[in-house]
């Protein structure tokens, strides 16, 4: 494999590091982009590792730094985040396309990497493939039961005092008119990244199913709070036809950020696993 810098985008200010096969290259490329403000080798240098391996099976892979990120210098464009990860790696896309005899794209992304690939999808239709990561989740009834079942077994006195003070708390609240919607949207509330509903997460995924979208989601063991029992992607989107139908993985024993070799083995090969059945 060869492995070049490239700088495109207005100006030149975006940086990525295009990972190409030696031998005959695959149709479809695929983009790696930054993990929050992790630069472009992704954490724990998952995302070299990732390229270095879908090279090894015919991929052209472009690892990229959004605007004001790793290497690639802030934008002077008057864009939300959101809008401006759509406009960068739309810019990633041209330029590969100007480069070499690629396509069509697929992307792998990792938290933040995931919300930019679903936007960018959603606005690009050269994006026909999509790897998310910890992206946002809806818990269920199972899934608020398996969590306390959870806390049960690790302090089963402390959890209960919690729980009774929790009450109080509430009842408190809506005896002095507190909003009850309050607690239901701290249960999905993202820090970095405003939760949609459910209904309008899956009017997304079902807007990328109709123009047949690959998507393939995943849940790390680090989510448990969120995300913590097989069936949850399909008991949560049960009343949204083919949205429930989306293929989802839990894989608990690897956390967010790919910390040890197991877990980086296993984010490598899900990865690896969807992009084989790529064109």
């Amino acid at each position: 494999m060869t492995e070049h810098i490239l700088s495109f985008g207005p100006a030149n200010r975006l940086v990525g590091t295009l990972t190409q096969p030696t031998g005959e290259a695959r149709a479809t490329a695929i983009l790696l982009l930054n993990a929050g403000v992790i630069p472009r080798m992704g954490p724990h240098r998952i995302n070299v590792k990732l390229a270095r391996e879908l090279a090894s099976q015919g991929f052209t892979v472009l690892r990229m730094d959004l605007s004001g990120l790793g290497d690639s210098l802030p934008s002077d464009a008057t864009l939300t985040f959101e809008q401006q990860a759509v406009s960068d790696l739309k810019a990633a896309m041209d330029h590969l396309q100007r480069l070499t005899p690629v396509q069509q794209f697929a992307l792998a992304g990792i938290c933040s990497g995931a919300h930019h690939g679903m936007a960018a999808a959603i606005a690009d239709e050269r994006l026909k493939a999509l790897w998310l990561m910890d992206t946002h989740a809806y818990p269920t009834r199972k899934t608020l039961w398996v969590r306390a079942r959870r806390q049960l077994q690790l302090d089963f006195t402390g959890t209960v005092t919690r729980w009774a003070m929790k009450a109080v708390q509430m009842l408190t609240s809506r005896l002095h008119r507190g909003d009850a919607r309050q607690h239901e949207q701290a249960e999905l509330a993202d820090t970095a990244y405003p939760t949609p509903t459910k209904a309008e997460f899956a009017q997304r995924i079902q807007a990328l199913i109709d123009r047949q979208v690959r998507l393939q989601m995943v849940y790390s063991g680090d989510v448990f709070w969120r995300y913590n029992h097989s069936s949850q992607w399909r008991d949560a989107f049960r009343d949204h036809g083919a949205v429930a139908t989306v293929p989802c993985d839990l894989v608990p024993d690897m956390d967010h950020t790919a910390t040890t070799l197991h877990a980086q083995r296993r984010l490598i090969g899900s990865v690896t696993r969807f992009a084989t059945l790529l064109a």
